[in-house]
């Protein structure tokens, strides 16, 4: 049983990267391009950014070279992921419920990568019991303590949120209330296993000792067994589910919302362009008249009026 702990353990991470990686391919040849209205301010703009302002306010935007703030796009992107600050200035009810439940995944994410570095600290000879590792350990204690109680906090009001807003109600599906069920359960039996053992620290070091040295030490807690049993099933859920925006967000931000490359400077572009050209058109409207032999290079470059005309 031990050695099959271990490898759900492995599996669950390979699954989770390989089925981002998919994810994240598919999300990207299917995206079209987007249409660029309403798009600024884009944090990229730098000073113009202030006053919604863009490149092309300068006269012949299209003979200079294009200088990014690459700083304020960090800037930005660690505003919006850290604080949800969109949420927060455009709908501030739903953030207080969501902000919680984000604060917990962070903290546990967080708690998650410390964990990893301490125990390769300990693989490559600090001691266990250096002043190092203990601080470390009341770190990751309290980093999964709050951490598991922020998740059912802000996924308990994510659910009522969900039921009783009206706007929300209408577009909420069983799979949500499933995704922060699973999630709920995840940060319940955290908060267990962090109340009701001597140390999470002790049991979650032992666990990623065993899976960095292949060294399967039995786990002899149930709680946070049961704990890491569920979390193993999340990150198989969070690529194939709405949930999937943990991964997303990058492209969302930067390929689609952030995105205003000139289309002359852009060859991935211009390829989209030239292939959505050639795309049939069926739609009959009397200034498109398409027949669906029509590309819409054709649409773009004849008059349908005039050949009524000439007929």
């Amino acid at each position: 049983m031990t050695a099959l702990f271990y490898l759900l353990g492995y599996l669950a991470f390979i699954g989770f990267i390989s089925l981002a990686i998919r994810r994240l391919r598919t999300f990207r040849k299917a995206t079209p391009l987007h249409v660029r209205w309403e798009l600024y301010p884009v944090p990229h703009e730098g000073d113009k950014a202030k006053h919604g302002g863009s490149y092309m306010e300068e006269v012949d935007w299209w003979k200079k070279k294009r200088h990014l703030s690459h700083l304020e796009d960090i800037k930005g992107i660690l505003e919006e992921v850290l604080f949800l600050h969109a949420t927060f200035k455009h709908n501030l009810k739903l953030w207080a419920c969501t902000y919680p439940f984000h604060l917990g995944m962070y903290l546990l994410m967080g708690g998650t990568i410390i964990l990893i570095i301490s125990t390769l600290l300990q693989i490559f000879g600090i001691a266990p019991d250096s002043a190092l590792i203990t601080a470390i350990g009341h770190i990751i204690n309290g980093s999964a303590l709050f951490g598991s109680f922020c998740i059912i906090v802000g996924g308990i009001a994510l659910i009522q949120r969900r039921r009783h807003d009206s706007g929300l109600k209408r577009y909420t599906t069983n799979e949500h209330y499933l995704n922060l069920g699973s999630f709920i359960l995840f940060g319940v039996l955290g908060l267990l296993a962090c109340l009701f053992t001597p140390s999470f620290f002790d049991q979650a070091s032992t666990f990623m000792h065993g899976l960095l040295t292949l060294t399967f030490t039995p786990m002899n807690n149930t709680l946070f067994s049961l704990h890491m049993l569920v979390g193993f099933a999340l990150l198989i859920m969070i690529p194939m589910t709405n949930m999937q925006h943990l991964i997303l967000k990058y492209d969302m931000y930067h390929n689609i919302r952030w995105e205003d490359t000139p289309t002359p400077f852009s060859s991935r572009n211009q390829k989209k362009l030239m292939e959505a050209l050639q795309l049939k058109v069926s739609w009959s409207a009397d200034h498109i008249q398409g027949n669906g032999q029509k590309t819409w290079v054709d649409v773009a470059t004849t008059n349908p009026a005039a050949s009524e005309t000439d007929n």
